[in-house]
């Protein structure tokens, strides 16, 4: 049995050999459930042997991916085509409808390699994204994921990003960025280029995909879907459940899959962040390497996974052709949805007393709130929303429609 896992360097003829020993043939091949040339495994008949059953891997976790001997063909950058929907970048009001973007990265690396590349604690973030503002805290003796010590990773207002981790884990250093941490990230080709000088594999990455408009799915919809068996491919169905609001406008979920290998989330983005009214849905999918290898390429072409991970998704999304120009859109809707939910919490929570103690102190009540209720700091829905303090500013004015500007 060929072990799938994170392959040492492979030497083509080796690899062969191996292969050949267990009635397999190799195949080269780049389509849409591909992300690069990847060596698929399929039995063939071998003179003298009986054929053995046919082994048709489809899905991406069932890929093993490895550099293979002869190039293919380029891939294109996506489908040409899309069966009974066609996309496109922009909405009606010429804003951005859809986005695919990273939502989770982790990073494992050899201790050696960065030392070598002459990294440290403190340097190796910068190195591995540059331009992308990231601050790292000095390692302490906090574990975290099997790692001795520990660090976090801010940006420029300290708004957490991610973590760091070294020493453990057969002498491998790790650094894991949320979904802020990678919308801020600049250069992905950049990246990967600093992840293969660090011999680094992905161990876990999330690929997201922002239907601003809800005009691809919507969440009831993906929920039959899931029932009838849409997500299922050659092998066991996928688990399924589906996570409710009741009415509540909180937001619901469908999960597909589970965590350790694929797991697919669906849920309403929108309504999670306050915003009750909101179309927003969003389709995360997540993979670790638990069990095979994610390719670096996923850094570059991350709809290519989304779409080769389940058949249903690649006939039903758009293509984004230009994913980078959607994340001023993001950042907007994500602001204007958490606006929302913010004003809905100020009205019913702290309306009333705020009304009575407005209507107590007359022409002297904003100086008394400003001395006794006002703090300078950042609430935490807002915490990494938004960019730095004065763009979050403007984005709040565009959205309440008001070009005040506080006093303090």
């Amino acid at each position: 049995m060929i072990r799938r896992g994170l392959p040492e360097a492979f030497e083509p003829n080796d690899y062969h050999r191996v292969v050949s020993a267990k009635r397999f043939d190799v195949r080269v091949l780049c389509g849409r459930a591909a992300a690069l040339p990847v060596v698929v495994l399929r039995s063939t008949p071998v003179q003298g042997i009986p054929s053995s059953p046919i082994v048709d891997y489809v899905s991406w976790a069932d890929f093993v991916a490895v550099e293979a001997a002869h190039k293919a063909e380029p891939c294109p950058e996506g489908p040409i085509s899309n069966t009974g929907l066609t996309g496109s970048l922009e909405g009606a009001t010429g804003d951005p409808a859809f986005q695919v973007s990273h939502d989770y990265l982790t990073l494992v690396f050899p201790e050696e390699t960065a030392g070598q590349a002459g990294q440290n604690g403190k340097t190796v973030v910068g190195f591995l994204f540059p331009g992308s503002g990231f601050k790292v805290s000095s390692l302490a003796a906090k574990p975290w994921q099997f790692y001795r010590r520990s660090a976090y990773i801010t940006d420029a207002e300290g708004n957490m990003m991610g973590r760091l981790g070294v020493g453990g884990n057969g002498d491998t250093w790790c650094v894991s960025l949320t979904g802020a941490g990678c919308r801020i990230v600049k250069d992905w080709p950049k990246v990967k280029q600093r992840a293969e000088a660090l011999y680094a594999h992905i161990s876990r990455v999330d690929v997201a995909f922002d239907d601003f408009r809800g005009s691809v799915f919507d969440i009831h919809q993906i929920n039959e879907l899931a029932r009838s068996g849409a997500f299922a491919g050659q092998g066991k169905p996928p688990s399924t459940r589906f996570i409710d609001d009741h009415g509540s406008n909180k937001g619901c979920t469908v999960y597909v899959g589970g965590k350790g290998r694929k797991e697919l989330c669906a849920y309403e983005k929108g309504k999670q962040l306050g915003d009750t009214e909101s179309p927003w849905v969003r389709i995360e999918l997540r993979l670790w390497a638990n069990n095979g290898v994610i390719p670096l390429d996923v850094l570059l072409f991350p709809e290519r996974f989304l779409r080769g991970a389940y058949a249903i998704l690649d006939t039903r999304l758009p293509v984004v052709q230009h994913a980078e120009a959607a994340r001023p859109e993001y950042t907007r809707r994500e602001v204007d949805a958490t606006v929302e939910g913010a004003k809905r919490f100020l009205k019913q929570q702290c309306g009333p007393l705020l009304h009575l103690m407005w209507a107590a102190l007359g022409p002297s009540a904003e100086d008394w709130f400003k001395e006794n209720v006002f703090r300078n700091s950042m609430p935490g829905r807002f915490k990494g929303k938004g960019g730095d303090r004065e763009s979050l500013l403007t984005l709040l004015r565009e959205e309440t429609g008001h070009a005040f500007v506080a006093p303090f």
